[in-house]
């Protein structure tokens, strides 16, 4: 159980109210000292070298506590107080201290009394402010002077701060001082303000009595003077009361008749009002309507601008067009009269061809039937002939040779020797013969097979050649396929074409409507802030700010509308904050907002959301009649919700004005209406006719949806251009190829001419070589097969004679023979010259008919077929698919059929394009007349609008005119209103109502002649004082005031003198109670402090001094009195101490300075008990006491900090170990360049550093002990008889001598 209430009474010590934490900026020797670890709610210790700044620390924490030295600042105290160090000069400075609140000490700060765990109190100063913050939220300091009182910051105990100097100041305080000392702890300056502003009433009192009773004399004279004037002036209100009664009734009817005039007037303004915003709608209509089709007719005409070129270029195309199918047209004309001309030709050719044909055929079948074989038989038998012949004739010879060799030699030997050597020579000749029969056989083999080889090669050729036609046909089909490509590519881009135009026409729209839109959200939005949103798009790409992580553009384009009926409420509500610019941190602001300042490019508002508070009104009224503006009407990126809340959350969104007007003042917040009617929190009430023409989100919204367009439309036409580049690129492709394939066609043509060349040309040589094959094997080599039978024969003939008889004749053989050869000689000659003669016949016709075929027939064929081929220029149109020849009319005619077809196949395209731009063209041309046509109905639709809005403000400016006659009427009504309700009132008190009914049947005109006739009697009495009777009754009323008041200030003089006696009653007691309870509690902390020792206050009254007292006065009155004397016979409070069980009293005068020090700080800590603070500072307060001092304070601060009854807080500044000891958190200030900073410290490393100074101070102070020990004895002795004299003069009782001789005799 003991250990479960140790924790409890833990736990409650933690739930106290302490400073928490303390954060410092350019105050004084602080610099920028950033938030200092939470400070312990028990002891604490700040050390530090002199001078380091722990002052200043303090002064930190009286600075945000308003205390009386700063509470009000001049110019140079605020100067003073901001840092001065190196560096750039500060310009403002601010102190904040964070409270922990968990047991609610302070109470009242919240709007919704909800208290806080953390209380956070910052007061910044500058040269030209000084402001305070409570919750981070800027307040008075009558506020928070209010708030600290409430949780136990008295006024009138400052001792819960402690700085250098108090201690001292108590020490050599007087007993007065330490009187008016104890007053303020009292709070009796709360009594003696009270009291003197009783005394002052008092007195005011006195004045007022002295002057009612002067007019009181006064008014009983003037009242004895007015009885006398009353007979005289009944008379004349008898006649007033008439005239008054017929005055009112009078100004009550013209009072009536006015109220009814205006009420007419009312009614027609409100008819008017009606009538009139009906005008204006329909104004807003028209002008709506006239821009739209201002718009649509510029529209129309740009459209038919474009047209127009369109058109021309329509105009163009089909003039090329016409052209074209024209020109084409011809040369399908012009094809088609050359073919049925050659087609006539051909056929006339043809009968003449087959005649020809038919003759040739005869020709050579006579020439290869009849003559050539005639012509070979008749030939040959003459060649055999004439081989006989000579055969003959060298046999005739050779016997003859005989013969005369007989003759030419002597003898046998000569003979065969020259026999053998003409055996010699024909063999030789023989021999040659042989070799030349070889070559011309071997030169025939080799002809020949040359002959076979060229006919194989031509063969090969021809084969070659066939395929290569084969291939060039497909060339051609290709190349057709390819232009008919390109055509279709070419129609294909002429429509694309057509779209892109359109396209572009939707382009160039857009772009007017997007400037458009966006001129007319610049003419909005203020110049300063449109300078500045163009400049951040390019300072954005400059500096490398990414959109949408760092920077997410206006709130406008931030926010989406749920439906459109928000729009009004929404702008209504936001204002210029629409174009306030979203940011992710201050320091991205910054950057932006130093680059507009350095390129002066404008003013924007910027919203960093790292910095915006959620401003979220969580408990948002229940109510059916309004709503949450920004979750209702809004959506948006939920990363974007500060900026949002900041700018919509305190905005509620009503279904009335009067809803509007409740829940603003009941939540303190904004409400708006659907219709844009907008309700302060601070209670201004905006509303009236919004133009939705001028709307901020419009014409976003506008500008927004035409950049998408614009961007819709720029994408559609790049996709355009680019499928336009694409096509270009198929056509010049396809272009290109079929150029390729051309060239590869002109390559294989001119390949195939000249395979077809060299084919002709080895078939001419082919016939060439058979015809020398043939000429060499019929003429060639028999006519050297004959000479080498006869050389041989010649050579055995001469081989026989060789070795027979030299003889110079024949035999009978050979002369036989030789008989028989010239014979057979003469025969044979006689054949030959009959076969020559054969021959020739033969030869000439043969002759004949070879001349007849080649120079005639075939030549007339040849010219015949190539009759219309002199454009014949390729091998192709010589030959026909198979690759045969044919005639070359019939393949120019077919050449001219093809080139025919290609010509009809382009005449077809050119038609269809032409076609097609007719097409386009008329096409065109409705266009134009269909826009002409709305252009016309738009001007005539655009006319009638500008006649109706004509009329609208014809009918508006009557309308105002009417209006302005109606307000006339209506002032002139109001004035006549006001003049009779004036002359009502200045009647004063009216007759009775008797007296008012009798004239109330007469008419206006009856009415004013009875009371001009009234006016003319009272004229009579217009001596009378017509206010006598008034004077009196007034003069009564406020004598019967003035006597009521006389009454009640006598009785207010003497509550007031009541509650005089009372406030001097309550400041005794106060000053009684206040005086037990320091005394009470000096004991205590006197013997906490000095244990063998005892203190105590006495209180010094005037009874002191009195040496006799009244004589009448008996023993117990004087007792009495002596006990329990008056607060007016204060005159000090003593102090009278011992350190010692035994011996005599001391007062402060006879005391050491540590003793002082310890007495000064026993009343300190007397004073704090009996009015307690959540905390205290104290700022060196150990600096004047020995060592065991010490130690008593500081068990003395450990025990009240530790208290279970009243824990308490304790920030200590010290110079020495014994409260580093006790301390829960220690803290070091370091003071370097003129700048100090606060550091946390192990309680380790806090004693360290007490004990170095220790050890410095003590070795400064045997350095100067011995040139300073006489000083200082000398100094001790003057002291002590300076204290002695003193408390000599200062003891005047009995017991002050007895003290003082008991000091002399020590």
């Amino acid at each position: 159980r003991q250990g479960q209430t140790h924790e409890l009474t833990k736990q409650s010590r933690k739930d106290i109210m302490h400073i928490k934490q303390i954060t410092i900026s350019n105050f004084r020797s602080f610099r920028k000292q950033p938030e200092i670890q939470p400070f312990s709610q028990g002891t604490n210790a700040v050390v530090g070298r002199n001078g380091s700044g722990k002052s200043n620390l303090f002064d930190a924490v009286q600075f945000v506590l308003l205390s009386p030295k700063f509470w009000t600042l001049r110019t140079e105290d605020r100067q003073a107080l901001l840092h001065e160090g190196s560096g750039t000069a500060a310009v403002n400075a601010y102190v904040e201290i964070i409270f922990d609140n968990r047991d609610g000490r302070f109470q009242g700060f919240s709007s919704d009394n909800t208290n806080s765990d953390e209380i956070v109190l910052r007061r910044t100063v500058g040269s030209k402010k000084d402001e305070i913050f409570l919750q981070r939220k800027k307040t008075s300091k009558n506020e928070v002077m209010s708030l600290l009182e409430g949780a136990g910051f008295s006024k009138s105990n400052p001792y819960f701060i402690v700085q250098q100097g108090k201690v001292n100041a108590l020490c050599v305080m007087k007993d007065t001082e330490r009187l008016e000392l104890l007053k303020e702890v009292a709070g009796t300056t709360v009594y003696d303000e009270k009291k003197k502003e009783s005394q002052f009433k008092m007195k005011e009192n006195t004045e007022s009595m002295s002057k009612i009773q002067e007019t009181l004399t006064y008014m009983e004279e003037r009242l004895e003077e007015l009885r006398g004037e009353k007979e005289e002036l009944t008379m004349y209100q008898q006649l007033d009361r008439d005239r008054k009664a017929l005055a009112y009734t009078l100004y009550d009817k013209e009072l009536r008749r006015a109220r009814e005039t205006l009420d007419e007037i009312e009614q027609q303004k409100a008819e008017e009002a009606e009538s009139r915003y009906a005008i204006h709608e329909q104004a807003k209509n028209a002008a709506n309507a006239i821009t739209t089709v201002e718009g649509k007719l510029k529209t129309k005409t740009m459209g038919l601008r474009r047209n127009k070129v369109y058109l021309k270029e329509m105009e163009e195309d089909k003039t090329a067009a016409m052209t074209l199918q024209t020109k084409l047209e011809l040369q399908t004309k012009e094809a088609e009269e050359n073919i049925h001309l050659h087609e006539a030709t051909l056929t006339r050719n043809k009968h003449e061809i087959e005649s020809l044909t038919t003759q040739i055929t005869s020709a050579s079948h006579t020439l290869h039937s009849e003559i050539q074989p005639k012509f070979d038989t008749s030939k040959s038998t003459l060649t055999r002939m004439t081989t006989e012949r000579n055969a003959c004739q060298k046999k005739m010879d050779a016997l003859y040779a005989k013969q005369g060799r007989g003759r030419q030699f002597d003898t046998k030997e000569e003979r065969d020797v020259y026999l053998k050597a003409q055996i010699e020579d024909l063999k030789s000749a023989q021999l040659e013969k042989e070799n030349l029969l070889d070559e011309k056989r071997d030169a025939l083999a080799n002809l020949r097979r040359t002959i076979t080889s060229g006919t194989k090669e031509v063969e090969s050729k021809s084969v070659e050649l066939s395929k290569q036609d084969v291939v060039l046909e497909e060339l051609k089909k290709s190349i057709d396929t390819k232009l008919k490509d390109r055509t279709t590519l070419a129609e294909t881009r002429n429509v694309q074409w057509g779209e892109l135009s359109k396209v572009q026409a939707q382009v160039s729209d857009a772009k007017d409507t997007s400037r458009k839109a966006y001129s007319t959200l610049r003419k909005i939005m203020p110049r300063n802030t449109a300078m500045g949103l163009d400049s951040l798009k390019r300072i954005l790409a400059e500096e490398g700010i990414t959109e949408g992580t760092h920077y997410f553009g206006p709130v406008m384009d931030n926010i989406t509308l749920v439906e459109d009926k928000f729009q009004t409420a929404v702008e209504v509500s936001a204002q210029n904050a629409l174009f306030h610019v979203i940011v992710d941190t201050d320091a991205t602001a910054a950057r932006l907002m130093k680059r507009l300042e350095k390129d002066r490019l404008g003013r924007v508002t910027f919203l960093p959301l790292n910095r915006l508070n959620s401003n979220t009104n969580s408990n948002y009224p229940e109510s059916r009649d309004v709503v949450p503006l920004l979750q209702t009407c809004l959506r948006y990126d939920k990363r974007l919700s500060r900026a949002m809340e900041h700018v919509f959350g305190q905005k509620l969104l009503a279904d009335s004005v009067e809803a509007a007007s409740t829940w603003s003042v009941r939540c303190n917040v904004d409400a708006v209406t659907l219709d844009g009617d907008l309700c302060s929190r601070k209670g201004a009430l905006s509303g009236g006719y919004v133009d939705l023409s001028k709307s901020r989100l419009k014409a976003n919204i506008d500008m927004k949806s035409s950049q998408e367009n614009l961007r819709t439309f720029e994408a559609e036409e790049k996709n355009m251009r680019n499928r336009n580049k694409k096509t270009d690129i198929e056509i010049s492709n396809v272009m290109s190829e079929v150029q390729r394939l051309k060239a590869q066609k002109v390559d294989l043509e001119r390949t195939l001419t000249r395979m077809d060349e060299d084919i002709s040309t080895q078939k001419t040589r082919q016939e060439s070589k058979k015809k020398q094959a043939h000429t060499m094997e019929v003429e060639g080599v028999p006519p050297l097969e004959r000479d080498i039978v006869s050389l041989d024969h010649q050579v055995k003939l001469l081989e026989e004679e060789v070795g027979t008889d030299l003889c110079e004749t024949l035999t009978k053989e050979e002369k036989s023979l030789l008989q028989q050869l010239k014979a057979t000689q003469a025969e044979l000659k006689s054949n030959v010259e009959h076969q020559t003669q054969t021959l020739e016949e033969v030869s000439i016709e043969r002759q004949r008919l070879q001349s007849l075929l080649e120079d005639n027939l075939m030549k007339r064929k040849r010219e015949l077929e190539e009759d219309g081929a002199e454009a014949l220029k390729s091998h192709s149109r010589r030959r026909s698919k198979d690759g045969k020849e044919q005639p070359a009319a019939r393949v120019a005619q077919s050449q001219r059929k093809e080139n025919l077809v290609q010509v009809q196949r382009e005449l077809e395209e050119a038609i269809q394009n032409t076609e097609v731009v007719e097409e386009r063209l008329a096409e065109a041309k409705e266009i134009d007349a269909a826009l002409r046509r709305e252009l016309n109905e738009g001007k005539k639709e655009l006319e009638s609008f500008r006649t109706e809005d004509g009329k609208i403000s014809k009918y508006l400016e009557d309308a105002q005119k009417k209006d302005e006659k109606l307000m006339n009427k209506r002032s002139l009504c109001v004035t006549q209103r006001e003049l009779h309700s004036r002359r009502i009132q200045e009647l004063g008190t009216l007759p009775p109502s008797s007296a008012l009914k009798k004239h109330k049947g007469l008419s206006i005109s009856n009415l004013m002649r009875e009371l001009e006739r009234i006016n003319k009697k009272l004229k009579g009495y217009s001596h009378v004082n017509k206010k006598a009777f008034d004077q009196f009754v007034n003069f009564n009323e406020q004598r019967e005031d003035l006597l009521k008041r006389k009454d009640e200030v006598d009785g207010g003089a003497d509550k007031v003198k009541e509650l005089i006696e009372s406030l001097d009653r309550q400041k005794d007691e106060a000053i009684n109670r206040t005086f037990r309870g320091v005394s009470a509690h000096f004991k205590d902390v006197f013997k906490e402090l000095v244990p063998n020792g005892a203190g105590e206050l006495i209180m010094r009254t005037s009874l002191d001094e009195e040496e006799d007292l009244d004589e009448d006065l008996d023993e117990a009155e004087v007792v009495r009195r002596r006990q329990n004397p008056s607060v007016s016979r204060y005159r000090g409070v003593g102090i009278k101490v011992r350190f010692s069980p035994v011996g005599e009293n001391y007062i402060m005068s006879q005391l050491s300075g540590g003793q002082k020090s310890l007495v000064a700080m026993a009343l300190i800590f007397a004073i704090q008990r009996c009015d307690p603070a959540p905390f205290y500072l104290f700022d060196e307060l150990d600096q004047a006491l020995d060592s065991s001092y010490r130690k008593a304070v500081a068990g003395l601060i450990q025990r009240q900090a530790n208290s279970d009854e009243n824990p308490t807080q304790f920030i200590c500044s010290t110079f020495r170990p014994e409260l580093v000891a006790i301390s829960d958190n220690c803290y070091g200030i370091s003071h370097q360049d003129k700048v100090s900073n606060i550091l946390s410290l192990s309680k380790r490393d806090a004693l360290s550093f007490i004990a170095n100074l220790m050890n410095e101070e003590e070795a400064v102070g045997e350095v100067s002990s011995l040139a300073t020990s006489k000083a200082t004895a000398a100094k001790k002795k003057e002291a002590t008889n300076s204290r002695k004299r003193k408390a000599i003069e200062s003891a005047d009782d009995d017991e002050g001598r007895k003290t003082i001789a008991a000091a002399n005799g020590a």
